[in-house]
Order: C-alpha cells, then sequence, then structure tokens
C-alpha cells in the first residue's frame, strides 16, 4: 500500500521530523530578492534603496547588492527595479490558498487557508488545533484565532509556492505550500487501533505510530495521509462505521479496516475501550469478587423483564454471579463428566466465566432446548435496547470460544449494546480480541 512520495512531501517528513530547519537560523533562509535592507519585507524602503543605487546617488553592499539583483543576471539596473514593483504588487494582490507547512521542525505546523479568509492551524508539538480568520490589506496579514489572539504581520512572496510572514519584532516565517494536501478540520484519528491487514496504530491528531515505526497523519476533508520515517507515504479516502471502526480505501483500491483497541489492565483487570473483559484469553484474578449481579446489570433487567412480561415472555435470572472457587468446582465437575475438549466448549476455566463480573447471567434455563424458544427469539432481538448482548451467537463457535448460547446475556450499558448489535460482530470481533486458552 505504501507508495514513495513526492519532493513537497518529503519536505514536509523531514520538517516534521527536525531534520530541516529553516526559521531557526535566518541564515538559512532563502534568499528574498528585493528585499534589499534585508528585513524580509519588499516596501518602499527598499524601492528607494534601489533607485538612488541605479541614479548613483547610493552604495550597496554585497549582501544588500545580491538581494538587489532581482533576475540574478550579475547587473543591477532598471530590469531589477521593475521585478521588485512587480513583487511588491504581487504581495499585495496575492492571497495564500491551500496547505501550508511552516516551523523549525521543533515547532511545525499546518496552516489550511480556505474560501472567504477562513483556516486552520494545527501546532504538531502539542497537537492544538486552531481556526482562525484572516484580513488581508496590501502586503498586511491581521490573523485573529479562535482565542481573539491576532498576530500582524507582513507577506512576502518567494515564489507561487513559498512565501515570508514577518512580524515586526520577530524572526521571519518561511510558508510552504503542501500542494496534494487538503487539510482542515478533518478527520482526526486518535487512539489505540488495529487494522485487517495486521497493522497495529497508536495516533494522536498528527502524529503517532504504525508497527512501532513514528508516522505523521494529515486530514484531508474526507481522506487522510499517513507519511512514514522512510519517505513513504499513502493517502486514502475515509468512512467511519461507528465510534470505534473506520475504513480508508488507498488509491489503489484496496480496503483496511480500523478497529480501535485500547487494553488496559487494572488490579489484574482487563479493559478493552473500557469494556471488562473476561474470556479464554483475558482471565478475572482470584480476589475479583463483586460478591452478586452488580446494580446496573440488575436495573437493566429488571426493565427488560417488566417490558418482556408485556409482550407474553417470562424472563428470569437462572445462573447470575459465580465466585471463582464456584466456578473452579462447576468446571471441574463437567470435565470429570465429559472430557476437558468438550467442556472447554461450553464451560469456563475458573478465573475465565463472565459469570464472575456479575455483568453476565444465564436466562430461564441454560440448555439447548431454550435456543428455539420464543424467549429466545424476543431476548436476541430485543436485549440490546437495554444493554445486553447475546454474548455467545450461533455461528461464532471459533470466534467466541463457545458453542451457541441464546440464554446467556452480558450487559454493557444500552449505547455500547446497541454498537454490537447494530454491527452484527461478536464482542471479540468489535474489540478486536480473541479468545483462546494459552494453557
Amino acid at each position: 500500500m505504501k507508495s514513495h512520495i513526492s519532493a513537497a512531501a518529503a519536505a514536509v517528513l523531514l520538517s516534521v521530523t527536525g531534520m530541516q530547519s529553516y526559521a531557526a537560523d535566518a541564515d538559512a533562509l532563502p534568499i528574498l530578492r528585493a528585499d534589499i535592507n534585508g528585513d524580509y519585507v519588499i516596501s518602499a524602503a527598499d524601492m528607494v534603496l534601489m533607485s538612488k543605487f541605479i541614479l548613483g546617488s547610493g552604495e550597496l553592499s554585497d549582501a544588500e547588492a545580491e538581494r538587489a539583483d532581482f533576475d540574478a543576471d550579475g547587473i543591477i539596473d532598471t530590469f531589477d527595479l521593475i521585478g521588485m514593483r512587480t513583487s511588491y504588487v504581487r504581495n499585495s494582490v496575492k492571497d495564500p490558498k491551500g496547505t501550508f507547512i511552516s516551523g523549525d521542525g521543533n515547532n511545525t505546523h499546518f496552516y489550511w487557508f480556505g474560501e472567504r479568509g477562513k483556516g486552520v492551524v494545527a501546532d504538531i508539538s502539542s497537537e492544538v488545533v486552531s481556526p482562525f480568520s484572516m484580513d488581508k490589506w496590501g502586503s498586511g496579514i491581521d490573523i485573529t484565532f479562535s482565542s481573539e489572539e491576532q498576530v500582524s504581520a507582513s507577506i512576502s512572496w518567494l515564489d507561487d509556492e513559498h512565501f515570508y510572514l514577518k512580524q515586526y519584532d520577530m524572526p521571519p516565517e518561511l510558508f510552504t505550500l503542501k500542494s496534494d494536501v487538503r487539510f482542515d478540520s478533518g478527520p482526526f484519528l486518535t487512539g489505540e487501533y488495529i487494522s485487517d491487514a495486521g497493522r497495529s496504530f497508536k495516533l494522536g491528531y498528527f502524529s503517532g505510530s504504525c508497527d512501532g515505526e513514528e508516522v505523521t497523519v494529515l486530514p484531508m476533508g474526507t481522506k487522510a495521509q499517513f507519511i512514514y520515517g522512510d519517505g513513504s507515504g499513502e493517502t486514502g479516502s475515509f468512512t467511519r462505521t461507528d465510534q470505534n471502526h473506520f475504513t480508508l480505501v488507498w488509491e489503489d483500491g484496496s480496503a483496511e479496516h480500523f478497529t480501535r483497541r485500547e487494553i488496559t489492565v487494572k488490579d489484574g483487570i482487563t479493559y478493552v475501550n473500557g469494556i471488562l473483559i473476561a474470556n479464554k484469553t483475558y482471565s478475572l484474578p482470584l480476589t475479583y469478587a463483586p460478591g452478586g449481579l452488580l446494580p446496573e446489570f440488575n436495573t437493566a433487567f429488571a426493565e427488560m423483564q417488566a417490558d418482556a412480561k408485556r409482550d407474553g415472555i417470562s424472563l428470569s435470572v437462572c445462573s447470575g454471579y459465580r465466585s471463582y472457587s464456584y466456578q473452579s468446582q462447576l468446571y471441574n465437575d463437567y470435565v470429570a463428566r465429559d472430557g476437558k475438549a468438550k467442556a472447554d466448549t461450553y464451560s469456563a476455566r475458573p478465573g475465565h466465566s463472565e459469570h464472575q463480573t456479575g455483568l453476565a447471567a444465564d436466562i430461564n434455563y441454560a440448555g439447548d432446548w431454550f435456543n428455539s424458544t420464543p424467549e429466545a427469539k424476543w431476548l436476541a432481538e430485543n436485549c440490546h435496547k437495554y444493554g445486553f448482548i447475546i454474548r455467545y451467537p450461533y455461528g461464532k463457535d471459533d470466534i467466541t470460544g463457545y458453542k451457541y448460547e441464546g440464554w446467556h446475556i452480558r450487559y454493557l450499558g444500552k449505547e455500547t449494546a446497541k454498537l454490537v448489535h447494530d454491527s452484527g460482530l461478536t464482542l471479540e470481533e468489535y474489540l478486536g480480541i480473541d479468545s483462546k486458552y494459552s494453557y
């Protein structure tokens, strides 16, 4: 999917990584011809110096003479004066449009100059995004940020892709056009993601990593451009499925699907995107013991039970919270009866049972006959409205690690349960995790 990008994009990359540092050293800045006095502003004062020299009533230093030689032919004459006046007019009538990069590598900014004097600036180091408005008067520019801070400067174009902004008592700042990027207010891709291409991403607003390699991410309206440390890059069209999933369709037509997966462990308990997880991969410690079904489960179940009753459906909990020790006893009994391999298809080993979380329960009767009942059908169609999911759906044994259990529900909260239900995925698929014993 990666492809080598343009020289302009490579220049952006160098600036971001601190290898190019124009503004840090004014002596390294490109010469602004016609700026005779060297203040990075082409003004009437420069025209006076040029006119006096041509008329023989003034002298120029070597540095001033180099800047005065507008056409770089080694002679300072009226053609240079004409060039100076042309440049002066261009500074007055030409407005910046599109995406420009500025900075010294340690403090890099992307500016998007849009229509009607509106724009956005992104500070790479602090990952702060600020909209601004621009008022241009002649070669002067006032930039007003959303914080109401205002910057007044003079603009001087080097060529069609580069210009200087010079504030009164500040060093000049060079802006370089990044013509193939429409940077604006989105999409901003933040968080930890895995993709179906087997890649792992940690993304901030503009910076991050891909499989441990630093990457810069430039938002482009409905697209995002990834620039990698080796000078390669790729641009994809962005679509979001929900708050935890998005897809990028790359320029070669291939699609890469991204799943947010932020795994944290606290006191031996694993959370994925803030959801407590207990399955064959992730276990709970012996000490985790809420002692019963949690209040949020009970409140949601009571609401669901009452609504189901109005539909002629009777629901009750036949097996709710199980302690670590009770699950151990139960599992060992199943192993003694059916053997370990078969027991693992329907019973969790101690520490791996959702029942220990206090957020899961079996409804009515934990047996295969339940799967063909009206109660099972009603649960499958409605439980997400109350914050539950059918945890082990039909045909997903190889993903969840367990056979179909239409009676086993897990509480996630209404918002998350609806997202999982609407996705048609198991909880493992939705979170980008697996469920496999490692022992």
